[in-house]
Order: C-alpha cells, then structure tokens, then sequence
C-alpha cells in the first residue's frame, strides 16, 4: 500500500489487500460506525475502534471506506479522533484527524487497485 503524497485520504492498494483502520479517540469518549464499498463493517476492535476489510476488484477500481465519528455536546473544542491505516502488504499510514465540527463528523478514505 502506498499513500497519495498530495492527498493523506488516498491509496493505491493491491487487489486482495487486507487493511486495517484505526479510529483512536483523543478528549472525547470513542464512538464510530465505518463501511466499506457500500456494505456496513463490524468493529474487530473497540477503543480504539478498529475496522478492517479486504480489497478485491480490478485494476483501476476504486473503492471507499466511509466513517462517522460521533462527538458530545460537552467535548472540549479540541477534541478528535486521529486515523491509522495500515495494508497487510506493507505500509502504515496516518491521514487528517477529524475534528469536532458538529455531533457526528464523517470522512472517506479512497483505495484505488494498483
């Protein structure tokens, strides 16, 4: 797996890469929901919440992992969570945290089939 240098959302990923995303809360109590391709995912871990998927398809495809990350009204301003995405084939990654901006923030990460 290799991220996009102009882009921390994007990755270039082989087909049948098993990748794996770490949703880690910071000031705020830890409470996502993730899918993928369009399918809802199951924590295989919580706190931190950790999603994990394969990608299949062909070259060329592009596939997306969307997520929301839930915040309380009585969160501090600065608080967030922070993303780790890590390919079973090599790479570990960080992309943007998401910040409270309102109770529920949602973010994409997008996986295209080298």
């Amino acid at each position: 797996m290799t991220q996009d240098p102009s882009d921390d959302a994007s990755f270039t990923v082989a087909s049948g890469e098993q990748v794996k995303v770490t949703l880690q809360s910071v000031q705020c109590n830890c409470n996502t929901s993730a899918g993928y391709d369009g399918q809802g995912l199951t924590k295989q871990h919580p706190i931190p919440d950790i999603y994990g998927f394969q990608v299949a398809g062909n070259s060329g495809d592009e596939k997306v992992f969307a997520a929301k990350c839930d915040f309380l009204s009585g969160d501090p301003v600065t608080a967030h969570y922070t993303i780790g995405v890590v390919g079973d084939q090599g790479g570990s990654f960080t992309s943007s945290p998401v910040y409270m901006e309102t109770p529920d923030a949602a973010f994409q990460l997008y996986f295209t089939i080298a």
